[in-house]
């Protein structure tokens, strides 16, 4: 009895040796697979739907495939005349009469590229930089037109500058002006004309000056 019972026990050391083999000759098998589950068919198609970053730059035929639209941005409308690109001046205009001067102030284009005016400058009298009474007022005698200035070209504004004397002292306060400040149409940085021809009045109530729409044109 004693042998047989040592004879069921050493066959059942027997098959748990078995089995032990057995489990780890699968866990051979097993792991290869594992470490190639990376190149799955899965893993290879997520890896080829990366995006692409393109480094170079855009070749003639990229350029030319854009409808122009590069030459299109750089050949845009021409730009409205800047106040660093302008030199203001007075002309005699059409003289004097009946209590009033008729300047014209005149706006040249000093700029290397073509510019473009439209409508009315501001101007007032000034004395020691600072304004003299009222802005002139616009004269809707002249329809406003844009007015394209090539370089070296000019456009000029009829001023009416009403003499300070045709007013009662005491109602004006008259002031002798030492320039005439001038801003182009669009602009907000002024332009001032040496000038001491004219005496405005300092009271705001009384208006000397009126201003007409640019045309072409120097005016003589």
């Amino acid at each position: 009895m004693i042998r047989r019972h040592e004879s069921h026990s050493g066959e059942r050391t027997r098959g748990r040796r078995h089995a032990y083999a057995a489990a780890a000759a699968l866990a051979l098998c097993i792991a290869p697979l594992a470490a190639c589950g990376s190149s799955s068919p899965e893993a290879e198609v997520q890896r080829s739907a990366s995006p692409t970053v393109i480094t170079s730059a855009p070749t003639e035929s990229d350029a030319a495939s854009d409808g122009g639209q590069s030459e299109s941005v750089s050949q845009k409308g021409t730009t409205v005349c800047a106040s660093d690109n302008l030199s203001a001046t007075l002309a005699e205009g059409s003289g004097g009469g009946a209590g009033s001067d008729y300047p014209y102030l005149v706006l040249t284009n000093n700029g290397d590229a073509s510019c473009t005016v439209t409508g009315y400058p501001g101007v007032s009298l000034t004395s020691g930089g600072e304004q003299i009474g009222a802005a002139a007022e616009r004269d809707d005698s002249v329809t406003p037109t844009t007015i394209t200035l090539e370089p070296g070209e000019s456009a000029y504004s009829e001023l009416q500058i009403t003499n300070a004397a045709n007013y009662d002292t005491d109602a004006c306060k008259p002031q002798a002006a030492d320039a005439i400040l001038v801003y182009p149409p669009d602009q907000t940085k002024a332009i001032s004309v040496s000038t001491s021809a004219y005496t405005g009045c300092s009271s705001e109530d009384i208006q000397l000056l009126t201003v007409r729409a640019l045309q072409k044109g120097s005016g003589e």
